[in-house]
């Protein structure tokens, strides 16, 4: 597993509003935080977690990006959609997609689209329809005797096609 190295001695180390506003747009760009750190000017990547423990501000400004970072993964994925696989030409003169390009591709989308319901559920995860919730008030209510109705209905339908 690669470690980030801490930036140089001078990486700034108290929290500024301008360097928190720079981090989190970079995040919201795609641009992960162990990249970020490696930044000459940016702080370590303990100090960005610790900012964010000890500065709420820039705590809200970095959820708000991660919201950002799954609307970004969102779009990258319709990039890789449009991007032309690898083509190879077979010995029979055939031109054919390279399995191993296709699989890249797909790898690559759902490694986004996973992020991205993790970052942000409610868009972009999968959604569990339940009758009751906030999204989904009841839809229809069946009683008892409505529900043992339909089922004597149907195991008379059922007797009638074996005798007939």
């Amino acid at each position: 597993m690669a470690t980030t190295k801490p930036n140089p001695v001078g990486a700034p180390s108290k929290y500024t509003e301008e360097i928190g506003i720079e981090i989190c747009a970079l995040l919201a760009a795609g641009m992960p935080v162990t990249k970020i750190v490696q930044l000459k000017h940016m702080p370590s990547q303990q100090t960005v977690y610790t900012w964010l423990r000890k500065h709420p501000e820039f705590l809200e400004m970095y959820e708000i990006a991660r919201q950002d970072l799954a609307h970004t993964m969102a779009n990258q994925i319709q990039e890789i959609i449009d991007e032309k696989p690898l083509q190879v030409v077979d010995d029979a003169g055939n031109i054919k997609y390279d399995a191993g390009s296709i699989a890249d591709k797909r790898l690559r989308m759902d490694g986004r689209k996973w992020l991205a319901a993790k970052y942000l559920p409610r868009v972009y995860g999968e959604r569990t329809v339940v009758a009751g919730d906030e999204n989904n008030p009841v839809a229809h209510k069946v009683s008892f005797d409505a529900f043992d109705t339909l089922i004597d209905a149907l195991e008379t339908r059922r007797q009638v096609k074996a005798h007939g």
